[in-house]
């Protein structure tokens, strides 16, 4: 039905609005308006200004060209939107990644919904969908805020006037990526040989402290005549110069033994041996240049091999992330000061071990005062008396 009102004699007539007609409790009638296309409610009275101007923002928002197919005024056309703009296409490549990442989870579950139509309720499901995984449904909900913040810019397409997704309370996630332990070290070190892509990843990582996106994008030409490593840090832009230690040097020498193998076996059998072989400091088995996802599966991989090795994030197991903060740990350890480790992992990274460290420091004082305690007492060392 469509609906009018009758003002006297004069009756307005309202193209694309549903009438509504509800009975309350008390036995009278209420009116309510809807917008046929959305079914977003309007408001009460159909004569007033707000009225007129949201059904102009929603017919607007009709008239506006689908994206990629998506319906308009869907979270699936607000997300193809948002990557075209330049607000997305501004961010770093590792940025882009990570939201496309979480823009595709979000299309997935809510693409076909009406963006004016979310709400805190809808939020807060979304993000209790994720609750066995904490740290994605927090991505998530940081994602969505974003991208409900750019239709909130545009209300006249979107209808949407506030972010239901603004702030909403974080899922607890646990103490996140944490260094390795020196057993830890040991094991992996025992199970992959020198040579081995797991093994060169392993040490580059462990002795640079630079991201997996980092290590990566490392070329042959970033090792100076000193034997130091300059990379362009992917997320910061920063530049740091990595001095080579005892074990990465060793880890290298392997690799470079390993590789000058492979392109003897490449050109052996005729074929064209890849560019990357040549250009970069690591590759796959096959001389390929990694990508981010790639190298991100070959290392869990590397580490569910290792027999007794706990990995994953979640679960509060090793990580390849984690290698970064054990190698601010390690110079800590040798004496290096803060502002050294920061130059060379980064200030984020240093808060992160600083906290780990003063932990850690705790817990000694701690045994340490135990063990004075028992040393004191009449009973011996099983607790039992003499």
């Amino acid at each position: 039905m469509t609906g009018s009102k009758e003002i006297g004699v004069v009756t307005i007539h309202l193209p694309g609005v549903n009438k509504v007609r509800k009975r309350q409790k008390d036995g009278t009638v209420r009116v309510h308006y809807y917008h046929r296309a959305t079914k977003t409610k309007l408001p009460d009275d159909p004569t007033s200004t707000e009225f007129i101007t949201r059904l102009n923002e929603l017919n607007a928002q009709m008239d506006a060209k689908p994206a990629a197919g998506a319906a308009p005024g869907t979270i699936a056309a607000l997300i193809e939107h948002y990557r075209g703009s330049q607000e997305f296409k501004g961010l770093r490549d590792k940025t882009r990644r990570d939201y496309t990442r979480y823009l595709e989870v979000i299309r997935e579950e809510w693409g076909k919904n009406r963006v004016a139509g979310i709400d805190r309720e809808a939020v807060l499901n979304l993000r209790d969908a994720f609750q066995d995984t904490p740290r994605t449904a927090n991505y998530v909900m940081a994602v969505l805020r974003l991208l409900l913040t750019f239709a909130v810019d545009r209300p006249s397409v979107y209808g949407l006037k506030h972010n239901p997704a603004s702030r909403p309370k974080k899922l607890k996630t646990g103490d996140g990526h944490r260094p390795w332990e020196e057993g830890e070290i040991a094991a992996f070190r025992a199970h992959w040989r020198l040579g081995t892509v797991e093994r060169t990843a392993f040490e580059i990582g462990l002795n640079t402290g630079q991201r997996g996106e980092d290590i990566i994008a490392m070329e042959r030409v970033h090792i100076g005549a000193d034997g130091s490593i300059a990379v362009a840090q992917e997320k910061t832009g920063a530049r740091v110069w990595v001095p080579q230690s005892l074990d990465l040097m060793a880890a290298l020498a392997a690799w470079d033994k390993a590789q000058a193998e492979r392109v003897s076996a490449v050109e052996a059998a005729g074929k064209p041996v890849p560019l990357a072989m040549r250009r970069m400091l690591l590759t796959t088995e096959t001389g390929r240049a990694f990508k981010v996802d790639r190298f991100r599966h070959v290392m869990i991989g590397a580490y569910q091999d290792v027999g007794g090795l706990h990995a994953g994030l979640e679960s509060g197991g090793v990580t390849t992330h984690g290698l970064r903060y054990t190698a601010a740990t390690i110079l800590h350890e040798l004496g290096n000061d803060w502002d050294t480790i920061a130059s060379i992992t980064g200030h984020e990274t240093v808060q992160m071990v600083r906290k780990y460290t003063a932990k850690k420091r705790k817990a000694k004082v701690a045994i340490a005062s135990l063990d004075k305690a028992r040393k004191g007492a009449k009973g011996g060392p099983d607790g039992n008396l003499k």
